[in-house]
């Protein structure tokens, strides 16, 4: 919600875009206008209303929750000088991993092992769990006719225990649910630009 645009450059790339190879893609961030808008949304899916994966197993689990909602807000701060506009997302997903063949084939001789050496028995109910929380503004203030000042802050905030080393979405390997680690990330970005134009 906080894109206006894609542009995607792949020939004659300009000097702002440095050594660029193979091709170049712009987003561009909605702004801030004379009037205030808004908007509200929500992404929802479940195991009800979507199908079993083509890649999961019949007799395992296919538990799926998804929302993916957030909200923007865009107007002025002085009409025709100074705007603002600010967008904030979240994620929340719960769903049961994809376990590849090498695993499900060799469960019982996997558990016989970990029985022998003590260790807990592979527990293939674990949710991997998404909890994300992205945030956006932008201001732009209006210097001069030829003078444009804008300001963007980025924060990313996200908290996905459970996520699996080597199933099937990370390229192959066993997969375990044991071999699950935490991904934690917290990321923060202050951008500041200013156009300035000028007739020949």
């Amino acid at each position: 919600e906080s894109v206006q645009e894609f542009r995607v450059v792949n020939t004659s790339f300009g000097s702002e875009y440095g050594r660029a190879l193979g091709g170049i893609v712009n987003v561009v961030t909605k702004s801030g206008g004379n009037e205030w808008h808004g908007s509200l949304y929500d992404y929802f899916q479940n195991s009800a209303l979507n199908a079993r994966s083509l890649l999961q197993p019949e007799g395992t689990s296919k538990t799926l929750r998804q929302n993916q909602f957030g909200a923007t807000l865009g107007g002025p701060i002085r009409k025709d000088q100074t705007f603002i506009f600010m967008n904030y997302e979240g994620q929340r997903r719960a769903e049961s991993p994809v376990y590849p063949p090498s695993l499900l084939n060799n469960l019982t001789t996997i558990r016989r092992a970990k029985a022998l050496l003590g260790i807990p028995d592979e527990d293939l109910n674990v949710l991997k769990i998404k909890n994300n929380d992205y945030g956006f503004a932008r201001f732009d203030h209006q210097l001069t006719k030829n003078n444009r000042l804008s300001a963007r802050y980025n924060v990313e905030d996200a908290r996905d225990p459970n996520q699996l080393i080597g199933n099937t979405e990370d390229g192959g390997g066993i997969g375990t649910p044991s071999g699950g680690r935490g991904l934690f990330i917290n990321d923060q970005a202050l951008v500041g630009t200013l156009n300035s134009a000028r007739e020949f």
